[in-house]
């Protein structure tokens, strides 16, 4: 009886040894293989991962082989920054349209519409906000966030558009908008959009930053830096600077530029500018020479 015993406690040492070799050779569990040789079938399976899978390799001081990645979430949507009055968006879904509220989300394919004198503020969650003021509808066609990429593209059907965006170097990054057979192409910026479909004509303010026109008939980007700009002497700091002095804005009629010269920015149009994003009442032109009632707010003016 001794020599039966020793011939079988000898296999099974050969068995531990050659599934603990191929385990470690192969990446397979040892255990498992062990259970199909002597027949146990009652064992639960390795967890996944356990079996056929490197990434539970270790290096002799515990460090891992195997890199693990962050994962990079994908945003397709802007939120509401503040607003007021009746803002309403059709859902991309093509679910009954909604009112927005402060704190509402807007998506890639949805149609956002404002109504008489009411404005609202987007913002991306790359901190760009967009300001939507009086009769205005857009479209946001393209909705794209992910890492350093920001791919945005606004379909506007008529009215008034401020940006207040952040700088993008990302090679795949585009910031859009599109006004009839005007195609603006924006970064870090601060500007005002007017878009009146019905004479076909576009005014663009341009306070800050660098925008890239194509229109009918040639293509051309503007461009002002508030650090170069004294706002209270109107005048150029370097002037060997081929910036423009002023804070500046060019029409559009037809497709085309009115004017090869930028003409001055009025004063009042910054002033409210700056008033739109901080939440408060713009001022009325100085004919009327009074400043708006808590009760009235009157869009963005254009001239």
């Amino acid at each position: 009886m001794r020599f039966p015993i020793l011939i079988v406690l000898t296999l099974v040492g050969v068995i531990l040894s050659t599934t603990a070799w191929a385990g470690v050779t192969f990446g397979v569990n040892p255990a498992g293989v062990a259970n199909l040789l002597m027949g146990n079938n009652n064992e639960n399976p390795p967890p996944p991962g356990s079996v056929g899978n490197n990434s539970n390799l270790s290096s002799s001081n515990g460090v891992s082989l195997v890199p693990t990645g962050h994962k990079r979430v994908i945003i397709n949507e802007m939120n509401v920054l503040k607003l007021e009055g009746t803002v309403m968006v059709q859902h991309a879904d093509l679910t009954p349209p909604t009112a927005l509220q402060t704190g509402s989300v807007v998506e890639k394919g949805d149609i956002v519409t404002v109504y008489g004198d009411s404005w609202v503020i987007l913002k991306t969650h790359r901190g760009d906000r967009i300001g939507l003021s009086g009769s205005t509808v857009i479209t946001i066609d393209e909705c794209y966030m992910e890492g350093p990429d920001r791919q945005i593209r606004l379909l506007v059907q008529k009215g008034t558009l401020l940006f207040h965006t952040n700088g993008d170097d990302s090679r795949q990054s585009f910031f859009e908008i599109n006004m009839g057979n005007v195609v603006a192409s924006i970064n870090q910026l601060q500007a005002v959009f007017i878009y009146d479909p019905a004479k076909n004509f576009i005014d663009i303010k341009y306070i800050e930053g660098d925008i890239h026109v194509i229109d009918q008939t040639h293509e051309e980007t503007f461009s002002i830096k508030q650090s170069q700009y004294n706002g209270y002497t109107k005048t150029n700091e370097d002037n060997n600077s081929s910036l423009p002095e002023e804070h500046t804005e060019h029409t559009w009629k037809n497709g085309k530029m009115v004017e090869q010269e930028p003409t001055q920015l009025d004063d009042l149009d910054e002033i409210n500018f700056r008033r739109f994003f901080d939440g408060e009442k713009p001022l009325v032109p100085e004919d009327s020479n009074i400043l708006m009632d808590d009760s009235q707010h009157v869009p963005y003016r254009q001239r």
